[in-house]
């Protein structure tokens, strides 16, 4: 990292190192930003505006920026999931108010076009679907995964498993 790195963007530089892969959500107040490379690929796969930090400096020098309100997040998150990308959801763990410093921050959720379950970002009439697969010898696999899913899809599931109804 440059020596100029602010703290924060320090912060975001790890987060972003440990889901390469992903384009990182990170919640800054009422939004989640996204930089550099994230910043582009989001600002152009969902025609946001694309911004940028330091101002003062040349424009080579600059940190590309990006970012979506956090009430309506969802909304963007499945248009990118849509497309077959992979969102990590960075989130601040200490309300910022009483932070001393830095807001402590941390990865809450990656959302992948083959865990997406959430039915604010699923498309009504269209089939989702979910394999689940059991180990032999290992239990509890799948169990949490299952309590998300729809009353009426785990029943099914059940069913079809030869578990019979499950009390829900």
């Amino acid at each position: 990292m440059p020596p100029e790195t602010t703290p924060m963007m320090q912060q975001y530089l790890r987060m972003k190192e440990l889901h390469p892969d992903c384009i990182l959500f990170f919640r800054l107040g009422d939004f989640y930003e996204m930089f550099n490379e994230d910043a582009k690929l989001v600002s152009k796969e969902l025609e946001l505006t694309l911004t940028s930090r330091d101002r003062g400096k040349p424009e080579a020098q600059r940190t590309p920026m990006c970012g979506v309100p956090y009430h309506s997040a969802d909304a963007y998150i499945a248009r990118l999931i849509a497309k077959g990308y992979k969102v990590a959801i960075c989130e601040q763990m200490e309300d910022p108010a009483l932070a001393k410093g830095l807001v402590d921050r941390d990865i809450i959720r990656i959302i992948t076009p083959g865990t997406l379950i959430d039915s604010s970002m699923l498309e009504e009439g269209k089939n989702n679907y979910i394999h689940l697969r059991r180990v032999p010898g290992q239990r509890g696999h799948g169990a949490v995964l299952l309590r998300h899913l729809h009353r009426r899809v785990l029943r099914h599931l059940l069913h079809r498993a030869g578990g019979g109804r499950a009390p829900l």
